[in-house]
């Protein structure tokens, strides 16, 4: 894998705030950014309708897998140098479902002092932390998504199609 396309809401400022912030950060992949508003969306990815459902963020790996809901979160931060380490905590079953709230809190303003303080909690604590968060307003009410397998990390993958995202 060398290229992610990051699909989103031009229209969402969380959104927004969240290509900024990937932007500015140091990436193992490429990263290109696709407004659901462009019109050669389709085109350019054949088949995304079914996957774009309320405007969730998507993130498509130039091998073809469709990441979607908190596998998406998981893999936008598997592709940051500074976060890879996030994705793997992120992809425990009983997290995942908090991955979005965890994407936000990295990506907010006094990133660097909130990533420090959550990366000493313990799992319960951090799942504590996370669920007395709001979620991300575009995410609030997204369900869980189907996912693929991760590339170039052989003790994380997706159990089959299913929500979760397993370590081996």
């Amino acid at each position: 894998m060398t290229k992610l396309s990051i699909l989103y809401d031009a229209q969402c400022s969380f959104c927004l705030r969240c290509r900024q912030w990937l932007g500015e950060q140091r990436t193992f992949f490429r990263l290109d950014f696709v407004p659901f508003q462009c019109p050669e969306l389709v085109a350019q990815f054949e088949g995304i309708e079914s996957f774009r459902s309320n405007g969730q963020l998507l993130v498509v790996a130039d091998d073809g897998a469709v990441y979607q809901g908190s596998n998406a979160f998981i893999m936008l931060l598997y592709a940051l140098r500074d976060y890879r380490e996030w994705a793997a905590r992120l992809a425990t079953p009983s997290i995942v479902p908090l991955a979005a709230r965890c994407f936000d809190l990295l990506s907010s303003p006094g990133r660097k002092r909130i990533s420090e303080w959550l990366s000493r909690l313990g799992d319960g604590e951090l799942i504590e932390v996370l669920r007395s968060q709001a979620p991300p307003g575009c995410v609030e009410a997204v369900p869980e998504a189907k996912g693929g397998r991760v590339a170039g990390e052989p003790n994380l993958k997706f159990s089959g199609h299913d929500k979760e995202f397993n370590k081996d």
